[in-house]
């Protein structure tokens, strides 16, 4: 009988114990709330420079070109030469975007190439190496799906491996 009651008013216990730490418990709200949106950064300033302006706007306005693709991959072209003279990090970032949007993958292969040569030779020392890979990854995405898997978006693809290669393997002793 004694046994009985120690099981009872151990049960007993339990249950008013349990009753107690749900009664006290708060209830959960069901909604989620939202996290306001991330500010929005650019890994480049925000500024265009007025070569691109200048280069982009003669092409398209002064030599209509029968085709809008034309006139972009002639403007990006034209942009690389210029970039060549004078390579900064902004300049870098709208060669490689203006060469993307042209839709060429000979294009961007080509400003691809010398970026990655450029930043190789030190003509590029305020651009890291995680910056330019991180750029070429980026705009490289701005491709189309046809372009990208084009012959010359193979090359391009190639390219790109190696630039990852040589930029991965400074970053990693840095």
């Amino acid at each position: 009988m004694v046994i009985t009651f120690l099981i009872t008013s151990v049960l007993l216990l339990g249950l008013i114990a349990i009753a107690i730490y749900f009664w006290q418990k708060p209830t959960r709200n069901r909604e989620t709330p939202e996290l306001p949106q991330p500010p929005v950064t650019s890994l480049f300033a925000d500024e265009e420079p007025a070569q691109i302006v200048d280069a982009t706007e003669e092409r398209l306005l002064v030599e209509p070109a029968s085709d809008e693709r034309d006139a972009k991959t002639a403007a990006a072209e034209e942009f690389i030469e210029k970039w060549k003279l004078s390579p900064g990090r902004n300049s870098t970032a709208q060669m490689l975007h203006l060469a993307a949007i042209a839709d060429d993958a000979e294009i961007f292969d080509k400003a691809a190439e010398a970026a990655l040569s450029f930043w190789q030779n030190g003509k590029l020392p305020d651009v890291s190496a995680a910056e330019l890979q991180s750029l070429l990854n980026s705009e490289y995405w701005l491709l189309s799906s046809q372009t990208r898997s084009s012959g010359a978006g193979f090359v391009l693809k190639r390219t790109l491996a190696r630039a990852k290669r040589e930029l991965e393997s400074v970053n990693n002793l840095t």
